[in-house]
């Protein structure tokens, strides 16, 4: 079965990196990939570009801050696809790790090594854009607000602190 692993340091503190891959219903504002993600519970539908071609993308997410993310799809496009991002505090900032173990169908087989490339494309792309967006947030937070205000959730429920 395909698998893709890879990595980044961001210079942010681990909380914030948490929080901002853990905030999907913000991803269609800063994922230019994203068009468009709904929440409830454990549940994640998200409707993605894999290049031009649109997709749909159930996952049951398990949530466990500030370390991992876990992903299993419900209903999609692959046969099989499980993925967990992890974050672990490092140098003056996290080390995220990407990890997706996943089975094209039938069809999509016989282009493993395009959808592959597609698929590690799409993840490095949206890892450059978290790190912005986080740095973005990072930059916010150094307001009149006071420093460590970050205008994030709390936890991975979504709920906005007041």
């Amino acid at each position: 079965m395909p698998d893709l692993n890879l990595r980044a340091h961001i210079e942010a503190p681990v909380e914030l990196v948490y929080r901002v891959v853990a905030d999907v219903e913000q991803y269609p504002a800063f994922l230019p990939d994203v068009d468009a993600v709904e929440r409830r519970d454990d549940i994640v539908a998200m409707t993605i570009r894999m290049g031009v071609v649109p997709m749909r993308l159930v996952t049951r997410a398990r949530f466990t801050p500030p370390e991992a993310i876990d992903l299993s799809q419900v209903e999609g496009p692959f046969r099989r696809f499980d993925a967990r991002w992890t974050f672990v505090a490092a140098r003056a900032g996290a080390d995220v790790a990407y990890r997706a173990d996943y089975a094209l169908p039938l069809f999509g087989a016989l282009f493993s090594s395009p959808a592959r490339l597609l698929l590690e494309q799409q993840v490095r792309r949206q890892i450059r854009a978290f790190e912005a967006r986080i740095l973005s947030v990072a930059r916010a937070a150094d307001t009149p607000e006071g420093p460590g205000r970050h205008p994030l959730p709390s936890g991975p429920s979504g709920e906005r602190e007041g």
